[in-house]
């Protein structure tokens, strides 16, 4: 495995602007340009609002402390005596994104655990996501230990970079559910209403930022948290006046989650399309929705050789030799050998055709992404979900809203989320408009926090990644794996009986008896005449290949028993079947 250090000058900075302030509750902080005033009015761009409001076109306004004072149209706010100017004539302004479902310090490139999880990687992470304009992202149960709180602790007293934190602490998960496989001891494993009460209140004594929970089996593998679990685990935050959120899978336990009054659901419904039902509930209670569809598509897409992989905007922060590999052969055929691609495939489609639903019916729909995850991208994919959920059928305006003011509000962001008199002054700087294409938002040409512009460049330039090297042994074990997938796709297409296909008849004494594929028959004359037939398969799986194959060797059902007759002597032959775990016997006589 080689490193690879992303040495990326810092951005280059222009202008005069405002006062730095050391505060962070509303967002990212960072390293900014010295301040020259204390006051900057900007000009010329085309600014939106993020509330769904229309944009305003050659927008004027101040930054005044790190608050925007005055907002108006062209020529509806003069800049005031001293003030420092910024032009941003041509360019698009929009507010800054909050990602309600996110995950940090996991994943290092080549490998995904709670063994990664160290401050280094932890800033990492929280740094890539602000250089993409991510200024606050909540952390949905995989943080461990005292990190979190002690980063978002040094946030707040200025001391730290990169994109807020917001944190949940341990999420919940039923015992040996998911996601324990992937993140190992760091949700909190309950199964009874005192287990998930207790954790909640020990959650709540940390002063975590909201609870989490996980409410799905992946894909029926796992026990998944009971529903008088999970809803104790709510009214438990309740009563902590804390939010609760939970990732979810089916529709039915969506459904149940929602009318237990969950606060949030983090991942999209994806078993079946949702009906009217949960979209009014959803639409009457008030409950958020992120769909993390850059989260889903991530599990088969590099089947596929995205043609995003490499691009100048993903360059910027990950390495194109990260790029390359995702893209070789040897990693697409992993992914296309996975048995659950079509059904991720499936899955997907329906996710993005309930978003569609869900936002035509009023939900509140949030920007989450699950990244952070195997084979995702903080920051990056935050930008590629805009686009995915315009693909979904929503308005470029709604995605706009859902990124920003949405997700603020989903975070108790008072400040931040919308562009208007009394909020804080931060905001991107597009070179094209996201309104018109979504992809636009990658566009980034400068970020304000507080009206100060962002060096973006000092938050990545020591970040490093571990690229995985393939090697030859891993290409030979391609091709072999490569080969015994054609050979199964080959035996797919033949004739089976049962579950499996014909082998080699044995033949006792003149008489033919079908055997499976892969077994081993061991014949005795007799008499009795018998065979054996081997193969590691269970007796009823052996038992319907039998009453399955023997006609077709005109074999006729009599009993418990076959017949024929033999052609030569015209005598009755019987052949009689017992099967046990991984053997069938059968024994055959003539009369």
């Amino acid at each position: 495995m080689k490193r690879y250090t992303l040495l990326v000058m810092a951005a280059t900075l222009f202008g005069v602007i405002a006062g730095c302030s050391s505060e962070s509750s509303t967002g990212t902080n960072n390293a900014a340009k010295p301040a020259a005033a204390d006051i900057t009015f900007f000009s010329g761009g085309r600014l939106i609002p993020g509330d769904g409001s229309a944009p305003i076109e050659e927008a004027t306004f101040i930054v005044e402390n790190g608050k925007i004072s005055q907002l108006g149209g062209k020529n509806e706010v003069k800049p005031p005596k001293g003030a420092g100017r910024v032009e941003l004539n041509g360019q698009t302004i929009m507010p800054v994104l909050v990602n309600l479902h996110g995950h940090v310090g996991l994943n290092n490139g080549s490998s995904f655990g709670p063994e990664n999880y160290k401050r280094d990687s932890v800033t990492a992470d929280l740094n890539r996501y602000g250089y993409y304009g991510v200024s606050a992202v909540a952390i949905q149960g995989t943080d461990t230990g005292d990190l979190a709180f002690q980063i978002r602790a040094e946030q707040a007293q200025g001391k730290a970079t990169g994109s807020r934190i917001f944190t949940s602490g341990r999420g919940f998960a039923a015992k040996g559910g998911y996601p324990i496989a992937l993140v190992k001891d760091i949700p909190m494993q309950v199964n009874t209403e005192a287990e998930a009460r207790k954790g909640v209140d020990e959650q709540a004594d940390k002063k975590v930022d909201f609870i989490s929970m996980w409410v799905e089996d992946n894909m029926g593998r796992s026990p998944k948290l009971k529903p008088e679990v999970y809803r104790a685990i709510i009214d438990e935050a309740h009563k902590r006046n804390l939010k609760a959120f939970a990732t979810v899978f089916s529709l039915a336990d969506a459904k149940d989650l929602v009318k237990s009054g969950i606060d949030g659901l983090t991942t999209s419904i994806r078993d079946k399309e949702v009906d009217n039902e949960l979209v009014s509930t959803m639409k009457q209670k008030g409950t958020y929705y992120t769909p993390a569809l850059t989260g889903l598509e991530a599990k088969f897409v590099y089947a596929d050789k995205p043609s995003w992989l490499g691009e100048q905007t993903m360059r910027e922060v990950y390495p194109a030799q990260l790029s390359a590999y995702l893209a070789d052969t040897v990693v697409m055929n992993r992914f296309k050998r996975n048995p659950d691609l079509p059904a991720l495939r499936e899955q997907y489609a329906v996710a993005k055709r309930n978003l569609k639903k869900l936002a035509d019916g009023g939900v509140k729909v949030a920007l989450g992404t699950d990244s952070g995850t195997p084979d995702t991208y903080p920051g990056y994919f935050e930008l590629r979900e805009l686009a995915l959920m315009g693909e979904a059928g929503m308005a470029p305006a709604d995605v706009v809203k859902a990124a920003t003011s949405t997700s603020a509000q989903a975070l108790g962001l008072k400040d931040q989320g919308v562009l208007a008199a009394g909020k804080s002054g931060d905001f991107l700087v597009l070179t094209s408009n996201p309104l018109e294409k979504l992809a636009n938002s990658k566009e980034i040409s400068v970020i304000y926090m507080k009206g100060n512009e962002l060096d973006r460049g000092s938050l990545i330039q020591n970040i490093t990644i571990d690229v995985p090297k393939i090697t030859q042994k891993d290409r030979q074990a391609d091709a072999a794996a490569e080969a015994e997938a054609a050979r199964l796709a080959a035996e797919a297409k033949l004739e089976h009986f049962g579950k499996f296909i014909l082998g080699p008849s044995a033949n006792v004494r003149g008489v033919p008896i079908p055997t499976p594929k892969g077994s081993k028959a061991d014949v005795k004359p007799g008499p009795p005449a018998s065979v054996t037939v081997s193969m590691k398969a269970s007796a009823a799986d052996l038992h319907e290949f039998y009453v399955k194959a023997l006609p077709k060797y005109r074999w006729a059902a009599a009993g418990n028993c076959w017949e024929r007759t033999n052609p030569v002597s015209n005598k009755v032959q019987s052949a009689c079947l017992n099967t046990s775990a991984n053997s069938a016997v059968i024994q055959i006589s003539e009369k």
